[in-house]
């Protein structure tokens, strides 16, 4: 049905009007001479009815033989579509170069999406990228997705696995991470030389299993920064309990380190208030390949907020073209100062708290207990005191074997 009525559309049909004395005779010589004709109406006296092109001058004769008047009421159709703009040939020329354009801009890769990636930035994986040679603006034939998968494994060894598919003009990277650093680090320690166990901080031991190495602590020592707490070898004895030599292994076990740290921290008790106004300007930005052009405008508030507004031209979700849109709003705002309250006092000195201790949380530190005060000091709010931490030990330096001298070996022999 559909491939029926584009048929009509690019042939061209008029709908015409046929009034008289018998326009029914008209009909019935259409239908003889297989003239084709749709959607016949009778108006009470006259009809009106579609018919092609060709079929319509067909029709001229037998409208005079039956004494039969034809009114034309509508064009319909590419023909007549085309003939209306004849004389516009820069129009069709720049739209025949539009689609020629769009074309043979979708043989190249102009979006690289990359999804899953936790500890690698998007920077960092589109400059592996890069080094690769693969860029926005690349040709899509060029692209080996094997050997991209390949190569940013092997450039970073906590990825599992990597996925690269072309869709459109998009690259999209689905990167699964080892999310545990345990077995990432026991990847990367393996086959290397033997290393030892160190302290970070300074405290106190509370607790101590050591699965690999020599213990050089016991729970309950104070220790230092850098002093080792597991030697990374054995010490090898002969039958008299003499040293022979030393096997160097890489030190392993779950140490523990109770330590106390100075936790200080102050903050404005004055905070601006935002009161906006009616009153807006908008700038745009234009983005084509790696060129921008951008339209100044003149801000002629003393105080505002921008918002930022990136629209991406696409054909298609994955049909991704090289040119963007940025929409800056610039929205006026009149500041009013006002002073917090001692509850809220509190609440920002926690979430200030909080995330301070956020990134060290996350590597396995535990908070024991906290002794903070809060100060007011004119229109500054301090926040001092003490915080004590259960601190594992992680960090790990090469290690230096002693050696055995050959007379020592010697007389442990005899």
């Amino acid at each position: 049905m559909l491939l029926v009525k584009l048929l009509k559309y690019f042939r061209g049909y008029v709908r015409i009007k046929l009034e008289g004395y018998a326009p029914e005779r008209l009909l019935n010589l259409c239908n003889a001479n297989q003239l084709l004709i749709w959607k016949v109406e009778n108006r009470g006296g006259f009809y009106e009815l579609c018919i092609g092109i060709k079929d319509y001058h067909r029709l001229r004769p037998f409208a005079r033989k039956t004494g039969t008047k034809i009114t034309l009421l509508e064009k319909r159709g590419l023909p007549f579509f085309m003939n209306r703009f004849r004389k516009r040939k820069m129009f069709f020329s720049g739209m025949l170069f539009s689609f020629l354009l769009v074309y043979a801009m979708s043989f190249f890769v102009w979006n690289i999406h990359v999804e899953g990636n936790v500890t690698q930035s998007n920077e960092e994986i589109l400059q592996s990228l890069e080094s690769m040679g693969i860029t926005h603006g690349i040709r899509k034939s060029k692209v080996l997705c094997e050997a991209v998968e390949t190569s940013l494994r092997k450039t970073y060894p906590n990825m599992l696995w990597v996925s690269a598919e072309l869709r459109g003009t998009r690259m999209i990277l689905l990167i699964k991470e080892n999310e545990d650093q345990d077995i990432v680090s026991a990847i990367e320690e393996k086959d290397t030389d033997p290393v030892s166990l160190v302290s970070d901080v300074a405290g106190v031991v509370e607790s101590m299993i050591v699965r690999q190495g020599t213990p050089m602590v016991s729970i309950g020592n104070e220790v230092t920064p850098g002093q080792i707490l597991v030697e990374g070898y054995y010490e090898i004895k002969n039958d008299a309990g003499e040293i022979v030599r030393y096997e160097g292994v890489t030190a392993d076990g779950d140490i523990f380190i109770k330590c106390t740290e100075q936790y200080q921290d102050q903050f404005s008790m004055e905070y601006e208030v935002k009161q906006y106004t009616k009153r807006k300007r908008y700038g745009i930005q234009f983005h084509a390949f790696d060129k921008t052009f951008d339209a100044k405008l003149r801000i002629p508030f003393k105080t505002y907020e921008t918002k930022e507004n990136h629209i991406q031209i696409s054909v298609t979700e994955n049909f991704i073209l090289p040119f963007s849109v940025k929409i800056f709003t610039y929205q006026e705002y009149e500041g009013e100062m006002r002073k917090y309250t001692m509850e809220e006092i509190e609440s920002l000195a926690k979430k200030r708290y909080v995330n301070k201790y956020k990134n060290i949380l996350q590597k396995g530190v535990q908070i024991i207990e906290k002794d903070v005060k809060i100060d007011i000091n004119g229109k500054l709010c301090i926040v001092g005191g003490y915080v004590t931490l259960r601190v594992p030990v992680t960090t790990k330096v090469p290690v230096i074997i002693p050696e055995i001298s050959v007379e020592s070996s010697g007389e442990g022999e005899h």
